[in-house]
C-alpha cells in the first residue's frame, strides 16, 4: 500500500544544512519541514511557498517519542527522509559529565534513531524509500573536547546501519553524509570553543589536521551530497558513510 503524502521530509530544517537542503528538495515535489524552532521553521516554509513550492511545516522535539509517532501517523511514508537535526557541545573529557552525555545522546542518537525507525516501518509497507542522516567525521576521527558529541554520532551511525540491514529487503535504503567543519551555527560554536585555531589550516596542539582543500564546507556542499543519496541515482548505495570534508580525514 502506498501511503505517500510528501515526496520528502526534513527533520531539522530551520537553519544551516537543513535549510539549504530544503531549498533543494522543495524543487522536487511536496515537502514537509520539521524543526524544534517553530519561528524559523515557519518562516522558511513561508519563503518556500512564496517561491511557488508546496511546503508544510511542523514543530517537533525529536526526543518526544509520542510526538514523533504523531508526526509519522500524520505525514505517512515519504519517499525521502533527511535527518539533519543535531546538537553540539564541547568540554574537556575530564569535565564531561554523564548529564552532558545524556543530553547530547538524547537528540543525536536516540532521537534520530527513533525518527528513522518509525518512518522506516511505514516506508517498508509503502513501497520503500531512502533515508539519509547527517553524521560527522568525528564519528570515526577523535576530536579534542568532543567525547560526548563524537560518541553520539558514532552510536547513531552504528544503530542506523543495523536498522538499514533489517529494512533493505523491504526497499528502504539508509545512508549517511559525514561533514567536516561546515559554515553553520554549530561550527561557529566549535570555532568559539577553539579560540585562535584556524579550522581549515589545522592546529597540532588540538590534534586537528589541515583541510587539504583549504576551506570549510559550505552548507550546499553537504546538501548536494544528501540530495544525491536521497535520489534514484544512488539506488544501489546502502549503509554508505559519505565523507564531505575537503580531504581532512585523509580517506580513512
Amino acid at each position: 500500500m502506498n501511503n505517500t503524502k510528501y515526496e520528502s521530509i526534513i527533520i531539522g530544517a530551520a537553519q544551516g544544512i537543513g535549510e539549504t537542503l530544503a531549498r533543494r528538495l522543495a524543487r522536487r515535489g511536496t515537502l514537509l519541514i520539521v524543526d524544534v524552532n517553530a519561528g524559523a521553521n515557519d518562516a522558511l516554509a513561508v519563503s518556500l511557498r512564496d517561491e511557488g513550492h508546496r511546503v508544510d511545516a511542523r514543530t517537533l522535539d525529536i526526543t518526544d517519542t509520542a510526538g514523533v509517532a504523531e508526526l509519522v501517523q500524520e505525514a505517512g511514508a515519504p519517499r525521502y527522509l533527511a535527518l539533519v537535526a543535531g546538537i553540539f557541545a564541547a568540554s574537556p573529557s575530564l569535565e564531561s559529565s554523564p548529564s552532558q552525555f545524556e543530553s547530547i545522546f538524547a537528540v543525536n542518537t536516540i532521537g534520530i534513531y527513533d525518527v528513522a525507525r518509525q518512518f522506516a516501518a511505514v516506508m517498508a509497507t509503502s513501497g520503500g524509500g531512502a533515508i539519509c542522516a547527517i553524521g560527522s567525521i568525528a564519528a570515526r576521527m577523535p576530536r579534542m573536547r568532543q567525547a560526548a558529541y563524537s560518541a553520539s554520532k558514532a552510536a547513531m551511525r552504528q544503530a542506523l546501519r543495523v536498522l538499514a540491514m533489517e529494512v533493505i529487503a523491504d526497499g528502504v535504503r539508509i545512508n549517511f553524509v559525514a561533514p567536516g567543519p561546515t559554515v553553520t551555527p554549530m561550527v561557529r560554536a566549535l570555532a568559539a570553543d577553539h579560540t585562535g585555531v584556524d579550522l581549515a589550516a589545522g592546529e597540532s596542539e588540538a590534534f586537528r589536521p589541515r583541510i587539504p582543500d583549504g576551506r570549510l564546507a559550505e552548507t550546499d556542499d553537504i546538501a548536494a551530497a544528501m540530495e544525491f543519496l536521497l535520489s534514484d541515482q544512488s539506488a544501489h548505495i546502502v549503509m554508505h558513510d559519505l565523507f564531505v570534508d575537503g580531504g581532512e580525514s585523509l580517506g580513512i
